[in-house]
């Protein structure tokens, strides 16, 4: 019975430290890059088109090819300032624009971060449901790792989509 006890402590143990955790904001104050994993996109891309005929399988590769090209060539920077701002700084081709949004930690202690002007005033209500911007960003071995929330409120995690520190 020991044994099984103290298994069960380990296994539990495992799982607590694999978990997501709560942002806290004195962890997300700084710049922090965008990483899309696209070894990961390209597995799930040639998965779909394994069951395709040869010639569209041939065609979806090369769009799919150049898509994942032009995707890679995209540096994007969040500077999250400690007055719920976020400086999002993209490169593309050599061109740089700058744009501001804002970000905020829930109750469940997920980041947040509003894209549409529209939405913001909702952030102050105690009774805000998000259903249409889903995702939402939590801690991850020092990561901010991606996450979809479900109609239901599961979070169903976006592997190939996190942030790193610089």
């Amino acid at each position: 019975m020991k044994k099984l006890i103290i298994a069960l402590m380990i296994f539990g143990t495992a799982a607590a430290v694999q978990a997501q955790s709560k942002v806290k904001e004195r962890d997300l104050i700084g710049e922090w890059e965008l990483v899309i994993d696209l070894d990961e996109v390209r597995d799930e891309i040639e998965e779909e088109i394994e069951e395709e005929n040869r010639w569209v399988a041939s065609f979806a590769r090369s769009i799919s090819n150049f898509a994942l090209d032009v995707v890679e060539s995209i540096d994007i920077t969040m500077d999250f300032r400690d007055n719920g701002e976020v400086k999002i700084i993209v490169e593309v081709m050599g061109e740089r624009e700058v744009e501001y949004s804002e970000w905020f930690i829930n109750n469940d202690g997920e980041l947040i971060i509003e894209d549409d002007d529209d939405n913001r005033w909702r952030r102050n209500k105690s009774s805000r449901i998000d259903i249409d911007d889903a995702d939402v960003w939590m801690m991850e071995d020092g990561k901010l790792q991606a996450y979809e929330k479900s109609r239901r409120g599961r979070l169903e995690k976006k592997k190939e989509v996190y942030m790193k520190k610089i």
